[in-house]
This record gives structure tokens, C-alpha cells and sequence, in this order.
């Protein structure tokens, strides 16, 4: 048995896995790659009652022609489950033709494996790793660099991945190099390449789009430059950005957060109108389910959750008379590079008219590190509050960061954290501890 908690409704596999017992079996039957550590190999794990759903990333990295490790993985809570998803993976030939692994069906442990860049919800991502169908798809991000004179040189070429959700989106850092037939002259260039399934790709592009044309005067921040769309309309890109996140412990941290705070206010002022983001009534609804769903994976803490909840959910009609401003929706010191220029801001997937306090609470949240850096998460208010034109009352911070707190509760388990449960519980403290003083 695993020393790592589960929650009580996880497929019975998930034990077997997260103890490392499950993988090494598959790899002597061949059926996967070794890996040094498994469970910090797992880039990604979303649990639910009839399936848990992994992405175990491989030591091996990829080339023009050959993805980098990795294996999707379900875990079923019986059989038959396993077996109809395995059958409707097969008939889609998601298989590619250079891999080294093939999709699997373990029947004793409801589990089904599928070898990336196999997936059943992005089949497009197959695509990246087939040279001849690759310059096509990035020739309109090349500006006026065209196949007619140029010519990609595959051994130079490489992809990275980034980040992945399975059967939602892949970002890739790629590095091409191309080749002029008639002189002799080469271009590097560095891209950043989103790929995603075919139900959210023509929003996320439009959005990515209409970001980087609204933000290209700003003087307090960047954003990467939007390239262009492939001819299968989904896939795009942006140029990639070399840069540090911010580094907490850095000598000059507080320059960097008062730099954040004028960065993030000038964002909040831009004037573009695009879809919005839930209103208070739909936002203590989804607090609610939040509670309800940590009750589930705790639930001799449920009232403690739900408690909170229902805390949260008083102050959030505070949010009716506060006036909307363009938000990122997922800022967080990840999603902020910093270069020799401005701060960039990346990753506007989730961007709409919002609040104001949903980003600062986020971004607040990262400062404050549960309470133990506190004085940062001041630094960033009191100099968001010097460059806005609107003051944000302690109110509004103190739903912005309860809500962020809450969100991200589920963190330690996804990170596989052998003492997520202990974190849980930290959690609620935290929110507690915030509601006693008025968050600001």
C-alpha cells in the first residue's frame, strides 16, 4: 500500500500508481518508459469518482520528429469503462507511426495508457511532430519568410513542452532555424506554440489576439507579440520571451513588486471590451461547489470547508457596485516574466471585464505565501493603489484573496504533496486568519 493519502473515491489503481508499484509492473511488460521519480514526473492529475486522469512526462526530450516523452493516463473505477475508452482510442489511430510505446489496456487495473502526443481531444498535436506538415502549419507566423525560399533544417529544430492539459491545450517553446535556398543566410527563431481542441481554440485565439494589439503601447508592461494562426485554425502563436519569474529572495524584490503593482493597474485601465467573467451571483456558486468538492477529498473536515464558504459567500455582493476592469483571471507570479524592459504579463486564457480584487487577491496570495511574507503582498496593494484611479477598498482585497486562497487549495494534492492534507488544513487557517483581519 501506498503511504500517500487518496481521497476515498479514487479509482483503485491510483494507490497502486502513486506507490510506484503500477508503473514499474508496465515498464517490464514494456508498456512504458522509465522514469527516475514517478510522482514528480506527474505533470498533471485531475481525480473525479469514475476516472482519474494523469500526464506522466519522460526523461527523454524531443526532436523535429519525435515528441518528448510522455503517457496519458485513465484509471477507471471498473472494466467496462476501461475497455470502451481503450476501443474508442484505437479507432481513432492515435498511435504515432516513430513512437516507441503503443496505447495499452490493463484490464486487472482499469487502466488505459496513450503515448503522447496521442490525444483523443487534440489530434492536431500530432501534427507538430511531422516535419513536412510543420512548415506549413507555422508558415503564416513567419512574417515575410516564405517555403519558397527557405528551407527548415530538422536537425536544428526542437520542441519543448511546456505545459499540458490533456484533451484542453499544449504550449510548446519551439526553436526552428530555417535556411535561404538562393544565399546564404539563416534565421533562428523562437516560438511559443498553443495547441488546443477544437471547442475552445477559436475563442482563445481571438482572445490572444485582441490582448496583443490592445497592450502594445503600454509603458508599464508587455505582452508577447501575437504571430499568427496555422492553416488548421488550431494552432497559434506568440513570440517566445526570454526572461526570469520573479525571484522572492532576490535582493531587489521590492522594486520588482512595486514594478508588478504599476504593471498590473495599467493593465486593469485598458479599455478593451471582451467577454466577462462570472457575476457575484454565479461566483458564491462556484464557492460553494469549491467547498463542497474539498469537502469531498476531506470529508471529517467538510464543515470546516463549507464554514468558509459560506463566509466567503457574504462578502461577495460587495462585488455588485464595483465597477468592471479588463482581468487576466489566472495571474499568478508564473504568469509574469521579468526582462531588462517592462514586466510581460502571459497567458490570457481566461482574461474578461472583471474585478479588480481577483487579480490583486491572486498575485497577493503568491506574496504572502500563506502569511509568511505578508509585507510583500503589502508592497504590491500599496503600489497598485498609488498608480489606479480607483482606490480598491479592503473589502474587495479581502474577497479577491479569500477566493484565490480557496481556489488553490486543491494545489498540494495535484503536486502530489505527501502532506497535502496538512496544507489543506493550512489553507482554512489562512482564510480564517484573513477574515479576522479584514485581509488589507
Amino acid at each position: 500500500m501506498s503511504h500517500f493519502p487518496l481521497p476515498s473515491y479514487s479509482p483503485p489503481a491510483l494507490d497502486a500508481l502513486v506507490s510506484g508499484n503500477l508503473w514499474s509492473i508496465w515498464e517490464k511488460k514494456g508498456w512504458v518508459f522509465e522514469v527516475p521519480d514517478l510522482n514528480s514526473s506527474v505533470t498533471y492529475i485531475r481525480n473525479k469518482a469514475e476516472s482519474c486522469r494523469l500526464f506522466i512526462r519522460g526523461p527523454v526530450e524531443g526532436t523535429a520528429e519525435t515528441a518528448p516523452q510522455g503517457m496519458n493516463l485513465r484509471l477507471f473505477s471498473n472494466l467496462e469503462a476501461a475497455e470502451i475508452f481503450h476501443s474508442k482510442l484505437l479507432s481513432k489511430n492515435l498511435s504515432s507511426s516513430k513512437g516507441d510505446f503503443e496505447p495499452f489496456l490493463d484490464a486487472e487495473a482499469f487502466a488505459v495508457g496513450l503515448p503522447f502526443p496521442g490525444d483523443e481531444e487534440i489530434p492536431q498535436l500530432r501534427r507538430i511532430f511531422e516535419p513536412s506538415r510543420f512548415r506549413r502549419l507555422i508558415e503564416p507566423m513567419l512574417g515575410t519568410i516564405t517555403y519558397d525560399h527557405w528551407r527548415l533544417q530538422r536537425s536544428l529544430t526542437r520542441h519543448k513542452l511546456v505545459a499540458y492539459k490533456p484533451g484542453r491545450r499544449a504550449v510548446l517553446r519551439t526553436k526552428i532555424k530555417l535556411r535561404n535556398l538562393q544565399e546564404d543566410l539563416k534565421v533562428r527563431k523562437m516560438l511559443h506554440l498553443k495547441v488546443e481542441n477544437r471547442v475552445s481554440i477559436s475563442r482563445s485565439r481571438n482572445l490572444a489576439l485582441s490582448i496583443s494589439h490592445a497592450t502594445e503601447n503600454c509603458k508599464n508592461f508587455q505582452t508577447p507579440r501575437f504571430l499568427g494562426t496555422s492553416p488548421a485554425m488550431n494552432i497559434f502563436g506568440h513570440e517566445w520571451v526570454e526572461g526570469q519569474h520573479p525571484n522572492l529572495d532576490s535582493p531587489d524584490i521590492g522594486e520588482v513588486i512595486q514594478k508588478i503593482g504599476k504593471a498590473l493597474s495599467e493593465f486593469h485601465q485598458i479599455p478593451l471590451e471582451i467577454s466577462t467573467h462570472s457575476p457575484p451571483q454565479i461566483l458564491a456558486k462556484e464557492i460553494e461547489k469549491t467547498a463542497e468538492d474539498l469537502g469531498e477529498m476531506l470529508p471529517e473536515y467538510r464543515f470546516d470547508f463549507l464554514t468558509l464558504a459560506n463566509q466567503i459567500k457574504t462578502l461577495v455582493p460587495t462585488l455588485n457596485l464595483v465597477p468592471s476592469v479588463l482581468a487576466h483571471g489566472d495571474l499568478h507570479l508564473k504568469q509574469i516574466l521579468l526582462t531588462d524592459d517592462a514586466p510581460y504579463l502571459l497567458d490570457f486564457d481566461r482574461a474578461g471585464r472583471g474585478y479588480a480584487c481577483m487579480d490583486l487577491g491572486s498575485v497577493m496570495e503568491d506574496l504572502s505565501n500563506l502569511g509568511k511574507s505578508e509585507h510583500l503582498a503589502k508592497l504590491l496593494l500599496e503600489s497598485y493603489q498609488r498608480s489606479t484611479p480607483r482606490e480598491i477598498s479592503s473589502q474587495e482585497i479581502l474577497v479577491g484573496r479569500l477566493i484565490a486562497c480557496l481556489r488553490r487549495a486543491f494545489e498540494p494534492f495535484r503536486s502530489l504533496s505527501p502532506y497535502w492534507i496538512n496544507e489543506m488544513q493550512e489553507t482554512v487557517s489562512h482564510c480564517e486568519m484573513l477574515l479576522k483581519k479584514g485581509g488589507s
